[in-house]
């Protein structure tokens, strides 16, 4: 792993000693690489990736580029998906100029028709007796929609997983999920990394870039990376007021991750297993990615943050900082993720990186994608998100606000660090049940075990 530690070999730490301090060249190819034949590639193309809204594919081809792979994208006119190879197997013409037909796709071209699935159905000016239709394929990959987005796998056709479904999208009763997907011009590694790092909200959306996150999060919290059937929290625990507070993310592997409401006021007691946003970070190339999925519209979100489904799209979603279309002035006064994020450079140079205790999940992060595209170059089947009996697969994405008893010592930060831990893995212990339930279930473990707390504190 001495190539994932991050730290320059310079040592001199005199005023002035830039010549001797300049950033160490980096290479961490290994992870960062997405294409076809790279490590890392081939252990992403194991997995379903969203890669466009459905609503963008209208009566015309969409060029996509996804993995590092040039596709086109379209809808036949019997409401077929299909991605594509984007040039022509016949002499190369881009599929983006294809003429959309009943059954599949043909080349403006020469007139080949191509079915959804990659089969030559027809090449018009040859002769009756070519072989070319049974000889030939053009590249084609499955595509499969869910919640308002386009998946596609790019693995091999021979082990296709299932499309993964969530549990979050109904809990609770009224919630709506509304699709975006921003464009975002560096490694996917980088925005994965971004919500693994807990303690940037603090900083970056409340303490030194501007109020971009309740008042809350000036608190500065204890971290805790706990890890999941698929995954790890990334989890904060505040003591605000006469409240604990427990802001715990979601990220699953490769490139999932779910965030609560960055607007709690920790002004009452809830308990929460309802994410605000639902992303994958989906790797265009090595040098930019996709950051897209869908935002939950529901009552408990509204009660702290008032939004509409016409606030997300395309380049469109209604919080400061997430993309790169303000002026550079406004951006530099009250910067937000787009700009910590991009501004590391197109592939972060992660040697000349001095990491600290609070970047444990970055690290975390990190060892557990390595580890995985090495077992996938060992020949073993990375782990998936598990089915259930009722076809989803358990998130863990949760808040916690519970009012402090008197007379147990909150401000000692390892008790205020243990009871965060505690309280957001009794998600996991009641996985087997539904959202709803687990709530349910969760707030009366954590009142047993305050009043345990209390018990012990005489």
């Amino acid at each position: 792993m001495s190539d994932l530690n991050q730290k320059s070999s310079t040592k001199d730490t005199r005023p002035y000693s830039g010549y001797h301090n300049r950033p160490v060249q980096h290479s961490d190819d290994f992870i960062t690489q997405v294409g076809p034949g790279t490590p890392g590639g081939e252990y992403l193309r194991k997995y379903w990736h969203p890669f466009l809204i459905a609503s963008e594919l209208k009566d015309l081809p969409v060029p996509v580029r996804l993995l590092g792979e040039d596709l086109i994208a379209f809808r036949d006119h019997s409401g077929r998906l299909g991605l594509l190879h984007r040039h022509c197997i016949h002499r190369g013409t881009s599929l983006e100029y294809g003429i959309i037909a009943d059954k599949g796709i043909r080349c403006c071209y020469h007139g080949w028709h191509f079915d959804v699935d990659g089969r030559v159905l027809d090449t018009p000016a040859e002769p009756q007796a070519s072989k070319i239709k049974v000889n030939f394929v053009q590249g084609a990959y499955l595509v499969k929609e869910w919640m308002g987005l386009l998946f596609a796998y790019m693995g091999p056709v021979d082990e296709v997983p299932e499309l993964p479904i969530y549990d979050c999208v109904d809990n609770p009763e009224d919630n709506q999920a509304v699709p975006f997907r921003m464009q975002v011009p560096c490694n996917w590694v980088q925005i994965v990394e971004n919500g693994a790092d807990p303690i940037h909200n603090a900083y970056l959306h409340a303490i030194v870039a501007g109020q971009q996150f309740s008042e809350a999060f000036k608190v500065l919290p204890q971290l805790d990376f706990p890890e999941t059937p698929l995954g790890f929290l990334s989890m904060a625990t505040r003591k605000v007021g006469d409240y604990i507070f427990i802001r715990a993310s979601d990220i699953i592997l490769p490139n999932f991750g779910q965030f609560p409401n960055g607007a709690n006021r920790v002004e009452k007691q809830s308990v929460g297993l309802r994410p605000f946003l639902t992303r994958w970070s989906v790797p265009v190339d090595d040098h930019h990615s996709f950051y897209m999925g869908f935002a939950h519209l529901n009552s408990y979100n509204a009660s702290v943050r008032k939004m509409s489904k016409e606030d997300f799209g395309v380049d469109r979603i209604p919080f400061i900082g997430q993309t790169g279309d303000r002026p550079l002035a406004e951006r530099q006064r009250e910067p937000g993720d787009y700009d910590a994020v991009v501004t590391q450079g197109a592939v972060a140079n992660r040697k000349a990186e001095h990491l600290g205790t609070t970047d444990k999940g970055v690290v975390l992060f990190r060892r557990m994608l390595a580890k995985a595209i090495r077992d996938t170059q060992d020949g073993v089947r990375p782990q998936k998100p598990k089915l259930y009996n009722n076809a989803k697969v358990k998130t863990y994405c949760h808040e916690i606000v519970v009012k402090a008893p008197e007379g147990v010592d909150f401000t000692d930060p390892q008790k205020l660090a243990d009871f965060g831990r505690s309280a957001a893995m009794y998600f996991v212990e009641f996985e087997d049940f539904s959202p709803k339930e687990r709530e349910a279930m969760v707030t009366q473990r954590v009142q047993e075990l305050l009043n345990a707390l209390c018990t012990a504190a005489g």
